[in-house]
């Protein structure tokens, strides 16, 4: 199928994102950054601040939860972006490629606004998309179809011939199920195999 437009997830397709490449840094072992995950910024508390909690609200509830995980909740969330050890370079220079060559760039990501502002002080080739919707902006996460929705609405894009590249197999689900083409990420080299079978580089 023709593909004239590709949307990109940021985590772990543009950088590799992992919340241990910090909590190594803070904690002592394993065990204790498994207390922290399990009991402190559980799962459940990253989704919600990607659906827009603040730090602030958030530290709230850990200091009212488990008190004793204060003092480093505070300091992951002072240096949240180390969560990520870098870009991932293969899949940052596709994008160069596929702006320079013309095509619409745009991003589709699960991200807390204030997380979201750290990492693209850092990584600024962030700012080279031409559109992105963030899911702390706007209240909604991946894999929700309200969120394909508002790439549909804010981007001038057929999803028929638009390219989702994310590393979930639920939220390439989730896209294809709105009429999106879908690559799941396992790497920049197989991506580029895919954008070539479907007639892109």
């Amino acid at each position: 199928m023709t593909v004239t437009c590709i949307l990109f997830d940021i985590g772990n397709v543009l950088v590799d994102w992992n919340p241990d490449n910090l909590l190594k840094k803070l904690l002592p072992d394993m065990a204790a950054i498994q207390d922290f995950r399990e009991n402190a910024v559980t799962h459940q508390r990253i989704l919600a601040m990607d659906r827009g909690q603040t730090w602030e609200a958030q530290l709230a509830e850990i200091a009212a939860d488990c008190p004793q995980h204060l003092a480093t909740a505070k300091a992951y969330r002072d240096r949240w972006v180390e969560t990520i050890s870098g870009p991932i370079h293969g899949t940052v220079e596709i994008m160069a490629k596929l702006k320079a060559a013309g095509y619409p760039i745009y991003a589709l990501s699960n991200y807390g606004v204030e997380n979201f502002e750290a990492t693209v002080k850092v990584y600024p080739f962030l700012d080279d998309f031409d559109g992105r919707v963030v899911s702390g902006y706007e209240g909604v996460i991946k894999p929700d179809p309200a969120i394909y929705d508002l790439v549909i609405q804010r981007f001038p894009l057929d999803p028929a011939q638009t390219l989702f590249i994310d590393d979930r197999p639920e939220n390439i689900d989730a896209a294809k199920a709105c009429g999106f083409q879908g690559h799941l990420f396992t790497g920049p080299d197989e991506l580029i195999r895919a954008l070539k079978q479907v007639g892109v580089f």
